[in-house]
């Protein structure tokens, strides 16, 4: 449902419509059949419709199939129209979430079609790489295009810059999911409400299907209404459960399912994690240009689920337990909003999250003037105001370069007398470069402003002189610290003083490793067969590639595990041959 008609807008992104509407070669065609059926339809057939799940995959071998969706007034809106060896799909192809258009064959005379079952489409990438390329590459680019023009998408629709409509939005965009923002203001706000019903007191409120609208649904409920649920299987006991979805969770589901492991991932919010909050990271391997944190989740996500794996979300897991009599295999995660996931193995990797500020209407502010990622919807809300990031880190030094292209002016503040302890040399010396920037070392927020819920100034204070400086700034971004987000498994596993999980040989230090026949691997924490990686670790490496590498690393020992528990076998003597 878009809201509402625009001709003007793209199905894909301007300058990129070969690389989302590419033709398959005779011969590609020719090896593609092998894997499903020819068939004749009549015009006008409905080959699938917005918000089933699992559907075929089609290559046209003659006539067309049209790509439409539907605007305000119920009427169909075709934007795309598949020719002669062109193919249907987007990434929704490679998930059991529900697609965002119908398709239906062209008018004009029957349609030759190849259609391919989704389990064999599958088999088809994976046996034809050359074809999976072509395929999945367009699939990125439709999805772009997707959501550039808000086509097959949601509407929300609210006062602009509140905490909730920004929470909606961030959950809409960092899922990749296509939606567009309808303000009060705007000139088609009264037909929205008149068409819809929708209740002016209790915004933003969410258009998620032809006749369906949520007033301030929670993220949960937003997930289900839009199809971007998924839900684990009940009657199985997976190989491997990755709980989160940063960098290290998606290496580790990436990794796992490619190496043939049952892999389903658990993620509270959206792929990503942290680093999804960067704006632009530029020193990864192998991307000079850089990338942005979103990028990198939206590529990882791809990957993982092309190999299989099943991404469970909006999922929060709330504790993980093992019943004794099985030798806790398999595992038991907890999970809200659908009960227990069983796995062989599982890989935790929760990330952490920024610290709080120790001040006494701090949460009064939060989400609507006070902010933890600096990405386009926040910049968006701060062009020619004045801002303030706070922290010495690679976050806030990426997001106080980004901030300074938006924003009027960016201060900086740091409770140390330099950044170059905590900072890539980089952005010190991009920081240090931009007029746009001026850096306060030795500082910190001391107070507050503000009516209501949105923040309206703020004071800080320099400490080398005492001095207090107060601004009328609304926009404060905080990345500060790290708090592992490992609550729901403190009790459980073994955890440092500051909450952290431990693993390998620091669990044998404290005699919490219950088996003698081998001691724990690197990443293993004081449950075998149970692993860590990234930010919630004890002792990592706070940095995305570190995060990465301990992901994909921690799946050798996973196998591991697998094979002495099927052969019987300890995890040594399975290494050894």
């Amino acid at each position: 449902m878009v809201a509402p008609k625009d001709e003007s807008r793209p199905a894909a992104p301007r300058g990129r419509e070969a690389q989302a509407f590419p033709r398959l070669s005779r011969e590609q065609i020719d090896r593609a059949k092998d894997f499903g059926e020819q068939q004749t339809l009549d015009p006008g057939t409905i080959v699938f419709e917005r918000g089933q799940q699992s559907v075929d995959f089609f290559i046209v071998l003659s006539g067309s199939v049209e790509i439409y969706d539907y605007d305000c007034d119920g009427q169909p809106n075709v934007f795309t129209t598949h020719g002669d060896r062109q193919f249907t799909g987007e990434l929704d192809l490679y998930s059991e979430r529900k697609i965002l258009v119908s398709g239906r064959t062209g008018p004009d005379g029957p349609s030759d079609v190849l259609r391919i079952p989704r389990d064999r489409f599958r088999e088809l990438l994976a046996a034809e790489p050359d074809i999976g390329d072509i395929v999945t590459r367009a699939f990125i680019v439709r999805r772009i295009g997707l959501i550039e023009s808000a086509l097959g998408g949601a509407v929300l629709f609210g006062k602009a810059n509140t905490a909730d409509t920004l929470r909606l939005q961030r959950f809409l965009r960092r899922n990749g999911y296509p939606f567009r923002f309808v303000a009060q203001t705007d000139e088609h706000a009264e037909r929205l409400i008149e068409h819809f019903e929708i209740e002016t007191d209790n915004l933003p409120a969410l258009v998620c299907g032809v006749d369906t609208v949520l007033h301030n649904p929670s993220n949960h409920e937003a997930g289900r209404c839009i199809g971007l649920t998924e839900t684990p299987e009940d009657d199985v006991v997976y190989d491997l459960a990755v709980v989160g979805a940063g960098p290290g969770g998606l290496a580790a589901a990436v990794y796992g399912a490619s190496e043939g492991l049952r892999t389903v991932i658990l993620e509270g919010e959206a792929p990503g994690g942290q680093a999804s909050w960067s704006s632009k990271i530029e020193n990864y391997l192998g991307f000079p240009n850089g990338l942005s944190g979103q990028e990198l989740a939206g590529r990882a996500q791809i990957q993982a689920q092309k190999f299989g794996a099943k991404l469970a979300l909006p999922m929060n897991v709330e504790g993980i337990a093992c019943d004794a009599a099985d030798g806790c295999d398999p595992y038991r995660l907890e999970v809200a909003q659908h009960g227990d996931v069983r796995a062989h193995c599982v890989v935790i990797a929760t990330g952490a999250s920024y610290r709080k500020l120790d001040l006494e209407n701090f949460e009064q502010y939060e989400g609507s003037g006070i902010f933890y990622a600096a990405t386009p919807i926040e910049a968006s809300l701060c062009e020619g105001a004045e801002v303030v990031v706070v922290g010495g880190g690679n976050s806030a030094g990426q997001a106080a370069v980004f901030l300074s292209s938006h924003a009027n002016h960016v201060h900086m503040l740091v409770r140390g007398k330099e950044l170059a302890d905590s900072m890539s040399d980089y952005l010190v010396k991009r920081i240090e470069a931009s007029d746009e920037i001026t850096l306060h070392t030795e500082t910190e927020i001391v107070e507050l402003e503000g009516e209501d819920r949105e923040l309206s100034g703020l004071t800080w204070l320099h400490k080398d002189r005492e001095e207090r400086v107060q601004k009328p700034i609304c926009h404060l971004f905080l990345m500060i610290g790290a708090v592992p987000n490992a609550e729901w498994c403190t009790g459980s596993l073994l955890t440092d003083e500051n909450g952290f999980v431990c693993t390998g040989l620091s669990v044998v230090e404290r005699e919490e490793w219950p088996l003698e026949h081998r001691n724990p691997g690197t990443f293993e924490t004081s449950w075998p067969g149970v692993f860590a990686v990234g930010d919630v670790r004890a002792g990592s490496v706070k940095r995305v590639a570190s995060a990465v590498g301990e992901g994909s690393v921690c799946i050798h020992d996973v196998h591991r595990v697998l094979q002495a528990r099927k052969t019987g076998r300890g995890a040594e003597e399975v290494a050894a041959t």
